[in-house]
């Protein structure tokens, strides 16, 4: 059970410079180790490392660059998830624009993940001059060198875990290789094909013979540096002059941050207004297909995802035209006109552009994020939101299935992971329907489900334990598997599923150990404490400074004592619930997803109850409202 934080009330009313006292203790309780907010919560795009510190970057571009001269055919291949689709759209969309050549764009439906067989098959049948992987490659060594035999040249972008052999007959640009200088692995595919654009449209700038970006950590403002033959200097100009022959860049040392250097490859590209408003617009799916992922929203990800919520934003109401699909996306959905959060990305547009792949029916996602008509796009956004309500009614079956499986044995839910497996499971949304048994088992679940004549299943994690390196303890048996640490997929002849649950069943024990967790989690303290009365709109107001939420920077949590519950409604049998809370002379709008049948329960018991939950505001019909979330309850 969670604990209750400091009263609300009670906050000190000292505070950092610039911070009301409530914004001060959450600043405190995320970032204790800094003491100058704006070196966090000011970051900007000038923040983010220089596209050219990803491995392969260089040479990727020159590779494409050629192909786009010689009009050579070029076959961009995607997965199926939301990242996959955002990162080969994005590639896509540019690239189109430039290419005199054949452009053939497709994303994985059917097919297992990767270079399968029946992927192998089809770019065979394309036959192009140069392929470009999205969001997979890493682990098909064997594939490319023989697509490299072929004729056919491959470049890989992607950011899956790095495998003991990785391919060398291609150019991978991967944040997790082990000679990469990028600061930070964890960005997704949709992020490299955002930096990939970003660094090809600043090889286009017309001074870029004369123009140097400097890797993080060489900084020059101690004095000069000589890069690529290109002289920096720090000072008077005329002072340059006197010391230095032949070109100079005169860098004025004004950054706060970090690596001030990063300033200097951004200030070079946004130079050029038209190349700059590019680089923003591009934005769009880069941060979508981060949240959609669930990509840590620290750092570089919380900046790329603030300013694509920008750049959605004017999508939304018509001030960027550059993607008709999301704009007409946006049209259906019931969204908050003023704004675009990153509970949005989560929770209404990432899971539409998802569901085209979980119903193996890719083409809809990819086809609305290409498409230039306004028509087409209203009618594929159409399209794929009914895909959206297929899936949920898919995942509302396979939940009802897969309770009924773990309550005919109950050993199937004491052991240290949950193994589920019947032939009525239906295939697509093994990973959504994995997560939520994690939220509600607490530990980490293995979901399957037959899947064309074989099996396909989904890994989560509960906790911080790298869900792959149980994956590899049966790695014999799968047709393939990858993923991340906290998420994984594989696939198998559905013969060998007993062999997969005797082998992880066994090595689970010593798994756990050996990543130091255990199934369970320490709950969490709630950030304050409050008086019903006092969860209002300027509270809300004040906590959006920490905005984007998400994976590693959540909402912050906050708790009500003894709330007396008013005008309690049961939502889908039972399972969710509206209420309002009492709060002096007027009430507080509440919901509570999944844990509504044992909440009502104790309610009848108690009359009171502590409440833990965040803020959010949630529209509907076009009207927009404050609502208390409940995640925890005592």
């Amino acid at each position: 059970m969670p604990q209750h934080g400091p009263d609300f009330h009670n906050l000190p009313n000292s505070s950092i410079q610039g911070l009301t006292p409530l914004q001060s203790h959450v600043f405190g309780t995320k970032f204790g180790g800094v003491s100058d907010p704006t070196k966090v919560l000011a970051q900007n795009i000038a923040d983010l490392p220089s596209p050219f510190l990803l491995p392969d970057m260089d040479e990727s571009i020159r590779i494409l660059q050629s192909a786009v001269l010689e009009k050579k055919s070029i076959l961009l291949f995607g997965d199926r998830d939301s990242d996959g689709v955002c990162s080969t759209s994005l590639l896509a969309n540019f690239l189109r624009g430039i290419h005199p050549g054949t452009l053939n764009v497709k994303t994985s439906s059917e097919e297992d993940y990767g270079l399968c067989e029946p992927a192998m098959k089809y770019v065979r049948e394309v036959k192009p001059d140069l392929l470009v992987t999205l969001d997979f490659g890493t682990s098909n060594s064997e594939e490319i060198e023989e697509l490299n035999k072929e004729g056919i040249q491959v470049v890989v972008l992607d950011h899956h875990e790095i495998p003991e052999r990785i391919p060398s007959s291609c150019k991978l640009i991967s944040p997790k290789r082990g000679d990469s200088l990028y600061p930070t692995e964890k960005i997704c595919t949709s992020v490299i094909a955002w930096k990939l654009i970003t660094a090809w449209l600043y090889s286009t700038l017309e001074n870029y013979n004369s123009l140097v970006w400097i890797p993080d950590g060489e900084t020059f403002f101690s004095g000069s540096l000589v890069k690529n033959g290109i002289k920096l200097f720090k000072g008077d100009k005329s002072e340059a002059e006197k010391h230095f022959v032949g070109n100079f860049i005169d860098w004025p040392s004004t950054s706060k941050t970090q690596f001030p250097e990063r300033e200097v490859f951004y200030s070079q590209i946004s130079s050029s207004p038209a190349i700059w408003e590019q680089v923003l617009k591009n934005l769009d799916l880069a941060s979508i297909g981060t949240i959609t992922d669930m990509m840590p929203l620290v750092g570089e990800n919380r900046i790329i995802v603030k300013e694509g919520c920008y750049t959605l934003q004017k999508i939304k109401t018509g001030e960027f035209s550059h993607r008709p699909g999301l704009e007409k996306l946006f049209s259906q959905l019931d969204l908050d006109k003023k704004k675009v959060l990153s509970r949005d990305l989560g929770w209404s547009i990432g899971p539409a552009l998802n569901a085209a792949g979980r119903m193996q029916k890719t083409e809809a996602a990819l086809g609305l994020l290409l498409s230039n008509s306004d028509k087409e796009a209203e009618s594929l956004a159409t399209d794929l939101l009914k895909l959206n309500e297929e899936r949920r009614e898919r995942t509302k079956r396979n939940l009802f299935r897969v309770e009924g499986f773990l309550k005919r044995k109950r050993e199937r839910t004491e052991r240290p992971i949950l193994f589920c497996y019947e032939p009525d499971f239906e295939p697509g949304v093994s990973g959504i329907v994995a997560t939520r048994l994690v939220e509600q088992y607490k530990r980490p679940v293995i979901f399957i489900a037959p899947d064309h004549g074989h099996a396909k299943g989904s890994v989560r994690a509960y906790g911080s334990e790298n869900v792959l390196n149980l994956l590899k303890k049966a790695e014999n048996i799968f047709h393939q598997f990858g993923g991340h640490k906290e998420a994984g997929g594989f696939s198998l002849s559905i013969d060998q599923i007993p062999k997969l649950a005797e082998i992880l069943f066994q090595e689970a024990g010593s798994w756990l150990e050996s990543e130091k967790v255990s199934g369970f989690q320490e709950e969490t303290r709630s950030l304050v404490s409050l008086r019903p009365q006092e969860l209002r709109e300027n509270l809300y107001t004040e906590l959006g400074l920490f905005e984007p939420f998400g994976m590693e920077n959540p909402a912050p949590l906050l708790s009500v004592k003894g709330a007396r519950i008013l005008s309690y409604r049961p939502l889908s049998d039972g399972k969710h619930a509206r209420f309002k809370i009492l709060a002096a002379s007027e009430s507080v709008q509440a919901i509570i997803w999944n844990k509504a049948e044992e909440f009502s329960q104790l309610l009848r018991e108690k009359g009171e109850l502590d409440l833990w939950g965040c803020l959010e505001e949630n529209t509907f019909r076009g009207k927009t409202n404050l609502q208390f979330v409940i995640q925890s309850f005592a």
